[in-house]
Parts: C-alpha cells; structure tokens; sequence
C-alpha cells in the first residue's frame, strides 16, 4: 500500500487494519510460545519418542525459519535444565513406564541430597577439582601439587586416584579409563 493509499484510506478501515495486525501478531506469539515449551516439554520428558519428535521439529522450524529456541532454551532453564544438555543428552532405552512422570535429569555433578553424605559431596568436588588441575595444560607446578594431593590423601587411606583417573577421562575424551595419567 503505498503513502497515497494510506491517506485516501478511511480512519475506520486503517484502524480495523491495525486491529487486525495486532490480533495476528498476539497469536502468532502464543503459537510460537505454545510450540516452544511443547518442544520443551518434549525434550524434558527423556521419553525416546518424544524427545526425538522434539529434536526433530525444532530441526524442521530452523529450516524453514520459524526459530523458537530462546523459548525453548528459557523453558528449560526455568525447569533446572542446561539447555545444551536437553539437546545433547541421550533419552534412556526404552519407553518410560509413565511418560508424565518426573524424569531424572542429567546435571554436570551429582547433587548432595537424599542418600548423599557430605562426606561424599565433598570428595566427589575435591576429585573434580584434582582432575581440572591434572588436566591443566598451562603449569606443571599445579598438575604437580594435584599429584602430591593425590597421593598425600591416599597415605591417609582416601584413595581417589582410580575416581580422578575416572573423571579426568570423561573430562578429556568423555568416556572411562583403565589407566591413570600419574
């Protein structure tokens, strides 16, 4: 429509116009909401399924640029998720038994809550941080003081060099060793 036809256009259809445009504009919203945390909720759910039907149609929304992944990532950081670990991780085999069930998330560290000590808590850091400084590239003098901690705990019969060992693998390759580096 061009400036002339604006002009010559009546005050109520211009305003009906508008009326319109915005009604079309507040429901394109709440689909693109709608979707996004089904989409979530998907990919929240760890059922094999739906979590690739989720993948699948974010995939397919990307291609035909309807984009919804800051709804999507906002949902699942409101509901305790790394949005990076929803995509990535892997739905366990099998259907679930209820699929509306809580499902377990995978997070980057155990959580200390029910069943976990804080003595647990406390070596599952102190093993993290080890392995971070076993694995640090920069000094020799800190991978050192981590290999004098190591040892110096297992003299005092908290041996975490096969669990070190453990997390240094999955740190550096992503799955478990046999071998430690030390």
């Amino acid at each position: 429509m061009t400036t002339d036809q604006t002009e010559a256009m009546p005050a109520s259809t211009l305003a009906d116009l508008q009326d319109a445009n915005t009604l079309l504009r507040r429901r394109e919203q709440a689909m693109r909401e709608l979707i996004a945390t089904h989409i979530a909720q998907g990919l929240d759910s760890r059922d094999g399924d739906r979590w690739r039907a989720a993948i699948t149609l974010t995939q397919d929304l990307d291609k035909a640029d309807c984009n919804v992944d800051q709804l999507v990532d906002q949902w699942l950081e409101e509901h305790g998720w790394d949005p990076r670990a929803a995509y990535k991780a892997l739905p366990s085999p099998g259907a679930a038994v209820d699929p509306w069930a809580q499902p377990d998330r995978p997070i980057s560290r155990e959580p200390w809550g029910p069943g976990v000590t804080r003595a647990d808590a406390i070596t599952h850091v102190v093993t993290l941080h080890l392995a971070e400084a076993l694995l640090d590239a920069k000094s020799e003098e800190v991978r050192t003081w981590a290999r004098g901690l190591a040892h110096e705990l297992k003299r005092e019969q908290i041996d975490l060099i096969d669990d070190i060992g453990r997390h240094m693998q999955h740190m550096a390759l992503g799955g478990p060793t046999s071998e430690v580096p030390f």
